[in-house]
């Protein structure tokens, strides 16, 4: 049985992590401030606490920390740089000095949106400083460890453990009980992928011997309008007050305005593939009716 370190255990995505390695494996989590059960608290800014990775036994990672706001990056370049582009190095040296599998989670915005969809071997040209530190954090894992896999993600969705919150879901269901107009962006288009989708990704990659760059993210395209548009009738109620915005809202990072991520290089290798949005809604939102 392998003993797999996940960072950002208590994240939207780390959760789900967890919760499918943990079926098969002996999972070792980590987050930053919040303890869930079966995570520990380290501050991966914290370089005397990174080092002491080094005495735990562990031989796979799933590294899912970073700050995931394009925005607070923006804001807070000189720890987002740290976090999302220096630490996966790091961390990548670590696993190839023990001949660990290693899996870094990327995304999308390593890309400009402009050209999609995008396929692995495509120019990365970020249009905001999250995609450019992220990149970073491919090139540092890259420049210590060639056997490491880099997993590009889109924007993620998915139902938590309370109290993590999925914001998009959360945006969507708040859209959907407002009691007055709701005016939603409808110019970004973006591609919801569930959690538990991605982790049965992870899950098949770390069973094989996948090395390299690759996609995972679902295909059906919305925007924030059609998203808000498509929660609210799934949950049984009129969608009328919901307002499209024809004008991407002035905020800190630009966002690329379609970042599609192809996944034929996922689908080659008899992986899961991740499902659109309109099949996981009905198993999602009947508990919010």
């Amino acid at each position: 049985m392998a003993r797999i370190l996940v960072t950002g255990a208590s994240g939207l995505l780390g959760t789900a992590v967890v919760e499918r390695l943990s079926r098969d494996n002996d999972v070792f989590g980590l987050s930053r401030t919040m303890r869930l059960p079966g995570t520990c608290c380290l501050d991966l800014l914290d370089g005397a606490a990174l080092e002491t990775l080094n005495d735990e036994p562990w031989n796979a990672l799933v590294h899912c920390a970073a700050f995931r706001s394009p925005d607070y990056c923006e804001e807070n370049r000189e720890a987002s740089l740290r976090l999302n582009g220096e630490v996966p190095g790091q961390l990548a040296a670590m696993a190839l000095a023990r001949d660990a599998r290693m899996i870094h989670i990327s995304t999308d915005y390593v890309f400009d949106g402009a050209h999609p969809p995008y396929s692995e071997d495509d120019p990365t040209n970020p249009v905001n400083f999250y995609g450019e530190a992220k990149l970073e954090g491919e090139l540092s894992v890259r420049r210590v460890n060639s056997n490491a896999v880099i997993l590009r993600v889109p924007g993620l969705w998915g139902y938590p453990p309370s109290p993590v919150e999925s914001p998009m879901l959360v945006d969507g269901i708040r859209a959907a009980y407002s009691e007055t107009e709701s005016f939603q962006d409808d110019v970004i288009v973006r591609y919801p992928t569930h959690t538990q989708d991605v982790a049965d990704v992870i899950a098949f990659l770390l069973a094989n011997d996948y090395v390299g760059t690759l996609h995972a993210g679902a295909h059906e395209a919305t925007t924030r309008y059609r998203w808000a548009v498509a929660v609210t009738q799934a949950l049984g109620r009129d969608a009328s007050h919901i307002q499209r915005m024809q004008s991407d809202p002035e905020r800190l990072a630009t966002r690329p305005v379609n970042s599609h991520l192809a996944t034929d290089r996922l689908a080659a290798l008899g992986a899961p593939l991740p499902r659109g949005f309109s099949e996981w809604l009905p198993e999602v939102l009947p508990q919010f009716m």
